[in-house]
């Protein structure tokens, strides 16, 4: 980190989210060991991430914040959910983002998962997933690369000027976006029951 990244951004992000983090973190914590688990996973992270670009798509965002648009994720998830002959939920409620400051804490929570990405493949692999064949998002999202474009985005995450009302945004953004997470993984969740109780 450069001498100019000193904000404390991330860790006041960390902070706000601690609990969330936690929550989702304890969802996972076994890994993912059956195809019913996989399948789960995917379905709701496809509807979070989809949901997220929509709204990312929708922003007017400065040049720093519009670079960390990434489009490819929604199709990715999509591709494994086809190659796993599972559909996709519903959508569920719109997110939003209004500023750079709700999309750096939107982004905090996407790149972040990117992290946690990583620990997931080698278990989507042991079931049978790889790029093209249901794990094409896990692969890329959490493949090679994941640490390198992490610490990049902390950097453009530390450099940003935001003042107090923008930093409020940005932690309230980033909260929204764990609960968003936790409430597609519930109706995916749901839907699973749904389908095995058939």
């Amino acid at each position: 980190m450069t001498a100019a990244a000193d904000n404390g951004y991330r860790d006041r992000l960390r902070g706000a989210t601690g609990t969330a983090h936690v929550r989702l973190d304890t969802r996972f914590a076994q890994g993912l060991r059956t195809h019913a688990q996989y399948r789960t996973y995917v379905l709701g992270m496809q509807a979070f991430v989809a949901n997220a670009e929509r709204a990312l798509a929708c922003a007017m965002l400065g040049p720093a914040w519009r670079a960390w648009r990434d489009p490819a994720r929604t199709q990715w998830l999509d591709d494994d959910l086809h190659a796993m002959q599972v559909p996709a939920l519903a959508e569920g409620p719109a997110m939003t983002v209004g500023s750079d400051a709700d999309a750096a804490g939107l982004f905090y929570v996407i790149e972040g998962s990117a992290l946690g990405a990583t620990q997931l493949l080698g278990d989507a692999q042991a079931l049978g997933h790889g790029p093209g064949t249901g794990a094409t998002f896990l692969s890329r999202h959490g493949g090679f690369g994941a640490g390198k474009r992490w610490r990049a985005f902390v950097a453009d995450l530390e450099r940003a000027a935001f003042g107090p009302a923008d930093e409020r945004q940005m932690l309230a953004s980033a909260a929204r976006a764990f609960a968003c997470a936790e409430f597609e993984f519930h109706r995916a969740d749901l839907a699973h029951q749904g389908v095995e109780g058939r």
